[in-house]
């Protein structure tokens, strides 16, 4: 029978309890290694938070038309004798465009002073057989009414001779010209379309819920896919009292001053009419917020960390937004907001800002604007 010696089984079990502590330890320890370095870095990029002026808008669309245009139609009914101008021409007022063969119309007048010449001759004669009680008073007042008549058919035949003569009624461009020299022209019919490009306007259509946001003489900004990167001003000139039953909106329109005449009747505007404007308001990139179950908020970097800020949402201006931080002084001008990546954090994250310098001071003059961006990962 095989025999242990107690010594040998206490020095062997201390041998084996031994070789277990020292593995648990190695194994805690590789825990703790692995832990570590499983924090890993999630790429963001920053801006800067800016004091800035901000305005509430009310975005439409309309097309620009010329306060003053006309068409310009002839009375009378001829060949067309003579053509002053062309499309493109500028004319003034009472400027002569076109004539139509006048003769027609100056033989009416002859024939009409004729007529009126020989009634005025009748009537010098009434008058001495009247004072001598030669004739009625009935044969008198009828040559005075044909008298009249004459009068008036003399100034329809010197009318009809003067609108042989197209004169333009306002200052402006020829747009359009519809005939040419030899045409027959007969009474109203169109001859030339003329527009002033100086005096501009736009009418939008507002709902009903936006009347009390309106007023006489408030700005208005204007946008053209023609005009790319230019911002051109308006003003409210009329607000209707009507409110359409229909459609449940009122018209606006505005008056645009054009004197550079670098805008042209026809063209299509993106108008954002403002309500309200704030000034020296905290302003972020509005893809900095994160917006969950009605709450908003935004992450900071300081000291290297992400830093969770509630915030209220205020007038929103193209791609940029006015905040407010829930508790005072959170937030203040130059702070770095994450705009992009900020989905992936969570507060008291650390993070790294990488730029060009390896180093931005969110103090220092070199603080990023809200067009300047910079790298942050996680730490």
């Amino acid at each position: 029978m095989l025999t242990i010696n107690p010594q040998k089984a206490f020095i062997i079990t201390t041998l084996v309890m031994s070789t277990l502590l020292l593995s648990a330890c190695s194994d805690t320890t590789a825990k703790v290694d692995e832990e570590k370095e499983a924090v890993f870095a999630i790429p963001v990029t920053v801006a800067s938070i800016e004091r800035d002026s901000i305005s509430a808008n009310f975005h439409t669309t309309a097309i620009v038309e010329s306060r003053a245009e006309a068409d310009i139609i002839t009375r009378v009914t001829g060949i067309i004798e003579q053509l002053d101008v062309e499309e493109g021409d500028y004319v003034e007022k009472g400027q002569i465009l076109a004539k139509i063969d006048p003769r027609r119309y100056q033989l009416t007048l002859d024939k009409a002073d004729a007529e009126l010449a020989g009634i005025n001759q009748e009537l010098q004669r009434l008058s001495l057989m009247a004072e001598k009680k030669l004739v009625s008073a009935q044969a008198s007042d009828k040559l005075k009414y044909q008298h009249q008549a004459a009068v008036a058919a003399r100034k329809l035949a010197e009318l009809d001779l003067q609108d042989s003569q197209i004169i333009a009624p306002i200052s402006g461009y020829v747009s359009h010209r519809y005939v040419k020299p030899g045409h027959f022209t007969q009474g109203y019919q169109k001859l030339f379309h003329i527009v002033d490009p100086v005096n501009l306007q736009a009418v939008v259509y507002l709902p009903e819920h936006q009347l009390s946001n309106v007023e006489l003489n408030q700005q208005a900004l204007l946008s053209f896919s023609a005009r790319q990167n230019k911002i051109y001003q308006a003003n409210v000139r009329s607000i209707s009292p009507v409110i359409d039953q229909r459609s449940g909106t009122f018209k606006v329109i505005l008056s645009i001053n054009n004197e550079n005449q670098q805008l042209k009747p026809g063209m299509f505007a993106q108008i954002a009419l403002t309500f309200d404007t704030h000034n020296n308001t905290f302003t972020i990139a509005s893809n900095a917020i994160v917006t969950l179950d009605n709450t908003s908020k935004i992450y900071l970097v300081r000291d290297n960390k992400a830093v969770e800020i509630m915030v209220t949402k205020g007038f929103v201006e193209e791609q940029i937004t006015e905040v407010v931080a829930n508790i005072v002084g959170e937030i203040n001008e130059g702070d770095l907001v994450v705009i992009n990546g900020q989905h992936n954090l969570k507060a008291d994250a650390l993070v790294e800002v990488l730029n060009n310098n390896n180093n931005i001071d969110s103090d220092s003059e070199g603080e990023l604007s809200n067009n300047e961006t910079a790298i942050v990962k996680a730490h």
